[in-house]
C-alpha cells in the first residue's frame, strides 16, 4: 500500500472512531461498606404496606389526597410529558422530513395585455443520513432526559407523602397539645375554686389564692394560643392538598400517647444507588450529558442529505420529479464548534461533580436518620420514665397542700412539671413519627420507575 492511500486510509480510520457513541463508566465512588447505625429489620417497604404500618386510616386518606392534589406533582407530571414530547422530537429529527406547498399568481405586462394566472404544487422529502452519529447521540440525550423525568416523577411522589404525613402529624400533635391544654386549664380552674374556698374560710392566705387565678388566667392565655397554632397547621396542609385556607380537612385524630411505628429496612449503603430516584435521575442527566457531547463531536464531520421533490405547475402541467443531495461542511465554522464541544464536556464535568455530591449527601441522610431513630427510640424511653415521677410528684404535691403541710406554689409547679413532661413526651413522638417519614424518602422508599 502506497504512502497516500495509508493515510487516506488512517484519516477515515479516525473519522470513524471519532464518531463513535462514547460509552458511560460510572466514576469510581467510595461506598461505605455498612451504616454507622446498622438496621436489620426486615420490613416491607412499598408504599402501602409501609405507611399502613403506622395503622392510621386517616394518614392514608390524606396521603392519597396529597397525591392527587399537591400542585408540586403536577409540576413534576408536566414536566414529565415535556421530556416525553422533547424525545419524540428528537425521534423525529432522524426519519424524513415531509413538507408540501402551494401557490398561485395573477400577473399582466405594464405596457398592456391581458392578465395571466400561474400556479404550482409540489411535495418534498428530505433525510440526513447519520454517518457519524449526530442524531443517534440527539436521540439518546433526548432519551436519558426523559427517564431523568420520570425518576423525578417518583422523587415527587416520596417528598409529597413526607410533605403531608409531616403536616398530618402536625395537626395530630397540635391537637393533643390542645387537648392537654383544656385538662390543665381545667384542673386550674379547679385549683382557683379550692383556693378561693379555703382562702375565705380563712384557712389560706390570699396570696395563695391570687397565685390560683394567675395560673388560670395563663392557662386561658395558652389555649387561645394553641387554637390559633392549630388553625395555621391546618392552612398550611391545605395549602399541600391545593386548597385555600379553611378548606374541609380528612378528620385527623389527636395523636396517640404511644402511635405504632413500622419498622425500616434500611438494607446496605451499597444499595442506595439504585433505590433513590433522585441519585438514579441525577446518573441519567450525566449520561445524557455524555451523549450531548458526542452529538457536539459529530457536528464537525459533514452532512449529508438526501432530498427528492415532486411538482407540477400551470406552465408545464406534467408532473415532475426531482432527487438531489446536499453536502454541508460544518467543520469549515470549526473554532465556535470547538467551544461547544468543550462547553459540553464541561457541562459533563459538572454532572460528574455534581452526582457524587448527591451520592455522598444520600449517604449522609440515611446515616443521621438511622441514628436518630436510635437516639430518639431512647429519649423516648428515658421521657417516659421522667413522666411517670413527675405524676407521681404532682398527685404528692396535691395530697400535701389539702393536707395544709405545703402552699399552692408547690403544687402549681408540680403540676406544671408533670404537663410539661407530657408535652416532652408527645414532642419525642412526634420526632419519631417524622424521622421514620425522613427514613423512608432517604432510602428510596418502595417506589420503582413504572
Amino acid at each position: 500500500m502506497d504512502k497516500h492511500k495509508r493515510w487516506t486510509w488512517l484519516a477515515l480510520a479516525a473519522l470513524l472512531a471519532g464518531c463513535q457513541a462514547t460509552p458511560y463508566q460510572r466514576q469510581p465512588l467510595r461506598t461505605p461498606a455498612q451504616w454507622a447505625q446498622p438496621d436489620a429489620a426486615e420490613q416491607d417497604m412499598s408504599r402501602e404496606a409501609w405507611w399502613g404500618g403506622f395503622a392510621d386510616p386517616a394518614l392514608l386518606r390524606v396521603l392519597s389526597q396529597a397525591r392527587s392534589r399537591n400542585p408540586d406533582l403536577e409540576i413534576a407530571l408536566l414536566k414529565l410529558r415535556k421530556a416525553q414530547l422533547e424525545a419524540g422530537l428528537a425521534d423525529s429529527d432522524a426519519r424524513p422530513t415531509l413538507s408540501g406547498s402551494l401557490s398561485g399568481n395573477r400577473s399582466r405586462p405594464l405596457d398592456g395585455g391581458g392578465w395571466s394566472n400561474s400556479h404550482s404544487a409540489g411535495l418534498k422529502v428530505d433525510y440526513e443520513v447519520d454517518l457519524w452519529g449526530r442524531l443517534d447521540a440527539a436521540q439518546r440525550s433526548a432519551g436519558e432526559a426523559f427517564a431523568a423525568s420520570r425518576y423525578d416523577q417518583i422523587s415527587a411522589d416520596l417528598l409529597s407523602d413526607s410533605a403531608a404525613a409531616g403536616l398530618y402529624w402536625d395537626i395530630a400533635a397540635q391537637k393533643a397539645r390542645l387537648d392537654l391544654a383544656e385538662a390543665a386549664l381545667a384542673d386550674a380552674v379547679r385549683m382557683q375554686a379550692l383556693a378561693r374556698s379555703r382562702w375565705k374560710a380563712g384557712a389560706l392566705a390570699e396570696q395563695d389564692a391570687t397565685q390560683a387565678d394567675s395560673e388560670a388566667l395563663a392557662q386561658r392565655a395558652s389555649l387561645l394560643s394553641q387554637r390559633e397554632e392549630l388553625r395555621k397547621k391546618e392552612n398550611a396542609l391545605a395549602l399541600l392538598l391545593d386548597a385555600p385556607p379553611g378548606a374541609p380537612l380528612p378528620d385527623i385524630p389527636p395523636l396517640a400517647a404511644q402511635p405504632p411505628l413500622p419498622g425500616i429496612a434500611a438494607g446496605l449503603p451499597g444499595d442506595l444507588l439504585r433505590r433513590r430516584p433522585d441519585l438514579q435521575a441525577a446518573e441519567a442527566r450525566l449520561r445524557g450529558k455524555l451523549a450531548e457531547a458526542d452529538q457536539r463531536r459529530a457536528d464537525f464531520f459533514p452532512r449529508f442529505s438526501l432530498n427528492g421533490d415532486l411538482g407540477r405547475g400551470s406552465a408545464s402541467p406534467a408532473a415532475q420529479l426531482g432527487l438531489g443531495a446536499t453536502l454541508s461542511l460544518p467543520f469549515l465554522d470549526w473554532r465556535r464548534l470547538d467551544l461547544k464541544l468543550k462547553s459540553s464536556e464541561a457541562d459533563y464535568q459538572l454532572a460528574e461533580a455534581e452526582f457524587r455530591k448527591t451520592l455522598y449527601g444520600a449517604y449522609r441522610e440515611v446515616d443521621e436518620g438511622l441514628d436518630g431513630r436510635r437516639r430518639l427510640a431512647a429519649s423516648a424511653a428515658l421521657q417516659s420514665e421522667a413522666l411517670r415521677l413527675a405524676g407521681r410528684n404532682a398527685q404528692l404535691a396535691q395530697s400535701r397542700y389539702r393536707a395544709g403541710e405545703t402552699d399552692m406554689q408547690s403544687w402549681l409547679e408540680a403540676a406544671r412539671g408533670e404537663r410539661q413532661a407530657r408535652e416532652k413526651l408527645l414532642d419525642l413522638n412526634l420526632e419519631r413519627l417524622k424521622n421514620l417519614a425522613y427514613l423512608y424518602k432517604a432510602l428510596g422508599g418502595g417506589a420503582s420507575p413504572a
